[in-house]
């Protein structure tokens, strides 16, 4: 069952343009991984799924239901990012408190858990934490919540490689015990593929895949040889990037090699390596051709 279904959405600001005609459904109960680079409109495409801002034009539901002024909705859902607000009064276990009324899948136990484990004092006051312990208690509410639809935007800022590696094992625990709907942003992916069944891809605004993520990971891979033997072949392939070393040339192209072209390129010492995930949103949600910026600082 598709629980989100966007269809054409766009949504304008006074000089730019968020989200260009965007489309795509998600089904329930998966993680899925919202890539892009920074300023691509993740934010502004989940925060238009929360409800929280309207599109310009375009269509988006939830259950086949209406976003906006709905409660039947929106008290399904949570969105966790780094904007979070509360009064500037409030303790976290003033928040914890109103969790446990708000959210109707609010797993206290496991709140307090979680923390004990991570260090954080319930008697500070949410607007006195740093960055890292904002994000480690929103992280928190995130996963205990345990709403059918969960939206984290960049939930691991301000957090070491170590922490974060911890928060996302625990959600994946949690998930498994517990399925709903998950969506993660980011633009570092190699942290998040363990999690993920897909990811949806957006670039300047615009939807450019929806893929499963094995086969994200087996997308694109790198010929490294001779100019005169890469040039000509990859003319008839998808291209990521080209990297010219004197008559060597290094280049990316959508890995659809045939048993024949396999065998040519190793007939002709073409070095084949697989290109990782991570590397391959990089070049596919590039502005720029790979060692432009070489030319820029030379």
């Amino acid at each position: 069952m598709a629980i989100i279904n966007c269809r054409n959405l766009t949504k304008k600001y006074t000089n730019k343009l968020a989200l260009d005609d965007v489309s795509f459904s998600i089904d329930e109960n998966r993680i899925i991984g919202l890539i892009g680079r920074n300023g691509a409109g993740k934010s502004t495409l989940l925060k238009t799924c929360a409800g929280y801002i309207r599109p310009t034009s375009g269509d988006i539901t939830l259950w086949d239901e209406p976003i906006f002024n709905n409660m039947n909705v929106l008290s399904r859902l949570i969105f966790i990012n780094e904007d979070m607000r509360f009064h500037h009064s409030l303790k976290l276990k003033d928040i914890i408190k109103l969790s446990k009324i708000y959210y109707a899948n609010w797993d206290n136990e496991l709140a307090t858990k979680l923390f004990n484990y991570f260090n954080l004092d319930i008697k500070l006051k949410y607007a006195k934490l740093s960055t890292g312990m904002k994000s480690q208690f929103n992280f928190i509410m995130g996963i205990c919540s345990r709403m059918s639809l969960t939206l984290f935007d960049e939930p691991t800022l301000g957090l070491d490689a170590a922490v974060r590696k911890e928060f996302y094992n625990i959600l994946l625990k949690d998930f498994m015990d517990n399925p709903r709907t998950i969506i993660i942003s980011s633009h570092m992916l190699h942290e998040l593929e363990n999690l993920l069944e897909e990811i949806i891809i957006i670039k300047n605004g615009k939807f450019l895949m929806q893929e499963p993520i094995d086969v994200i990971q087996n997308y694109s891979v790198s010929l490294n040889g001779a100019r005169k033997v890469i040039i000509p072949f990859i003319e008839s392939h998808k291209t990521l990037f080209e990297n010219e070393l004197g008559d060597s040339i290094t280049a990316g192209i959508e890995n659809n090699l045939t048993k024949k072209d396999i065998y040519y390129l190793n007939e002709n010492n073409v070095e084949i390596n697989k290109i990782s995930s991570e590397d391959t949103c990089v070049y596919l949600t590039s502005n720029t051709k790979e060692g432009e910026i070489y030319d820029i600082i030379s």
